[in-house]
Parts: C-alpha cells; sequence; structure tokens
C-alpha cells in the first residue's frame, strides 16, 4: 500500500512560524551626526550603545536623541547613574524642560514632556524601574512609546557588589542575566507588528582598553560590564579613538579670558546588526547646543564660523564682554588611529 507523503507547502504551513516586524525607524540626531555615520541616529525597537572615553560627545548624542524623542511624541526616560546630569545644558541643545523655582525654598525643580530618576544605588534597581515602567505601559498605565536613556551603565555595581561582596565578574553576571535573559526579549519585542508601542533603549558606556598580546598588535575598545552588554547592543556608536580619546578642545579667548567652546571628535559605527550600513571614519563638532559637520578642515572652518555668528549673543555673555573672539585649539590626541 503507498503512503501519501505531505506536501512541503503542508508542512512549511503548520510548523514554520515567522513574525512580522514594523519597519526599521531612527532617532534623527541631525545632518552632521547623519553625515559622520551614515544614520541618522539610534534605531528605534532596539538596544542602542554609545561607547567611548571622557567629553567624546556620548552625552551630546543622548540628549538630541531625547529632543528628537520629544518632537516625535515619544517619552524619553532618563536613567541616570553617573550624578553629572544637568538640565540647563540639555536646554541649550533644545530639550524642552521649563525650570520652577520654589520660592520659599529656592530649590529648583525641572519639568517637561520626560520622566527622570536618578534615586538607583545599583544595577537591579535599574531593571526593576525598566520593567516596571514596561509593565505600565502594558497595563495601559502608560501610553506612550518608550526612549529609556541609561547614563551610564559602566557607574553603577550590581547589589553584592554594593555591599562589599562581589566585583567586576558579578557586575557582569547580573548585567548578562537582567539584560540579556530579560530587557532585551522586551525591547527588541516591540518591534513586533502586533505591539501597539515601540520601546527603545539607549546605552551610554565608557571602555576599557584590551592591550595586545603581541608587539605588533593593536589595542581594543572593550565596553564596560562585560561582554553581554555588546552581544545584546544592536547598534553602538564610538565616540573617539580606542586607545584614547582622540579629540581636539578648542577655545574661545578674548581680553586674556578663555572657556570651552567646542570638541572636534570621532564617530563611528562599530556594530550594526539593524542594515549593516554606516561609516568607521567619521568626524564630528562636539557643542553645547549639538553637533557640527567637520569632516575636513575646510568643513570645519565653515562650521565653526557659522556656528560662532549664530550663537554670538550666548558666546559675548560666556566671555563677559560683546564684540568677536578668536577661537584657539588646545592639546590634542586627534589623529587618526592605524
Amino acid at each position: 500500500m503507498a503512503i501519501k507523503k505531505k506536501s512541503f507547502a503542508e508542512i512549511k504551513g503548520k510548523f514554520s512560524k515567522q513574525a512580522k516586524f514594523k519597519t526599521d525607524r531612527f532617532f534623527d540626531l541631525g545632518d552632521a551626526f547623519l553625515d559622520a555615520t551614515g544614520l541618522p541616529g539610534p534605531a528605534m525597537g532596539h538596544i542602542n550603545m554609545f561607547l567611548g572615553h571622557s567629553d567624546t560627545g556620548k552625552t551630546t548624542a543622548l540628549v538630541k536623541t531625547a529632543v528628537d524623542a520629544q518632537k516625535k511624541g515619544i517619552l524619553p526616560v532618563f536613567i541616570i547613574t553617573e550624578q553629572k546630569w544637568d538640565f540647563p545644558h540639555a536646554k541649550l541643545m533644545g530639550l524642552e524642560v521649563e525650570e520652577l523655582v520654589d520660592e520659599e525654598t529656592g530649590e529648583i525643580e525641572y519639568e517637561g514632556f520626560f520622566l527622570f530618576n536618578n534615586q538607583f544605588e545599583y544595577i537591579e534597581q535599574i531593571t526593576d524601574y525598566i520593567n516596571e515602567l514596561l509593565d505600565a505601559q502594558k497595563k495601559g498605565e502608560l501610553e506612550y512609546d518608550l526612549l529609556l536613556l541609561w547614563d551610564s551603565v559602566g557607574s553603577v555595581p550590581c547589589k553584592m557588589t554594593f555591599d562589599g561582596k562581589g566585583g567586576k565578574q558579578h557586575n557582569a553576571s547580573v548585567l548578562s542575566d537582567k539584560i540579556g535573559m530579560g530587557l532585551n526579549q522586551r525591547i527588541s519585542g516591540s518591534r513586533r507588528v502586533d505591539s501597539q508601542f515601540t520601546n527603545t533603549l539607549v546605552i551610554v558606556n565608557q571602555p576599557w582598553v584590551e592591550l595586545p598580546d603581541n608587539p605588533f598588535g593593536q589595542p581594543k575598545i572593550k565596553a564596560k560590564g562585560g561582554e553581554s552588554v555588546w552581544l545584546n547592543s544592536t547598534l553602538v556608536f564610538r565616540f573617539g579613538n580606542q586607545k584614547n580619546a582622540g579629540t581636539n578642545p578648542l577655545s574661545a579667548v578674548k581680553s586674556g579670558r578663555k572657556v570651552k567652546f567646542a570638541t572636534k571628535s570621532k564617530v563611528s559605527i562599530m556594530k550594526n546588526h539593524v542594515n549593516g550600513l554606516g561609516y568607521e571614519d567619521g568626524k564630528i563638532i562636539v557643542t553645547a547646543h549639538g553637533f557640527l559637520k567637520g569632516k575636513d578642515a575646510a568643513e570645519e572652518k565653515k562650521s565653526l564660523e557659522q556656528y560662532k555668528n549664530e550663537y554670538a549673543e550666548y558666546w559675548n555673555n560666556q566671555l563677559g564682554e560683546g564684540g568677536d573672539f578668536d577661537i584657539k585649539e588646545g592639546p590634542s590626541e586627534y589623529k587618526d588611529e592605524e
């Protein structure tokens, strides 16, 4: 007796399941960022990382992402663990925030379309907070797409380390468990077409430098917090060089007074599992108001002159008097790595 085989289409229909996802969308950090990286900004519905040494442009990118989120009606959630946050600085870059002063105490509060929390002591409190927000969203108590902004992941220990009983390996283990086995699924799952909301996590992180294992090798930049943060980040932007900041500070100078004016930095795509695109040799200028184009000397000069003229009143106030001022370069690490 002949056995009738099922058609492959019937088998495939029964056992092959494919989720459908929303079209890729990105936050817009401006033309200068797009020119430098080849991408508008962080990818929505993904875990993104801004990785780099101090003062290379990471926090500027974080704030500009929040600014664009506000414009799009996406709720920014600031998760601050470095305690270096400054609302007046964020307002300069376009964040919509109102300063409220208590007439009796003189205390200042900041209000606007955002959530802000800096009362964290260890990693588990942060991941619990994020999950609390996602649970509230699921229950209909928080009816917004969320942009979760964590600055920075490498500055906070796990509970065991906080209690003096652990170390770096325990921090890495907790991040692997809480992000790799938990938050990653909830964030990436929000990209499914059947998900009402799209949620994004942007992590700011500082690196450590892995030295080469031979005299001819090159040092490699590694993310703090262990491999899990790197592995679960779909899109990683690197700011500055690998072994150092790779920046060049610029100062505004007039009548003997000097103030920080801008920083020539670099930004590149280290990892892109969204669409595979992006540049590895981008150059950019970081200012108090955002990013400027600076791919070569001619573009740098043009950008700085335009910025200087547009914000002349602001910089004259910083210098304490009106009139023109000079721009001077400081000690530089601004050179390409081999």
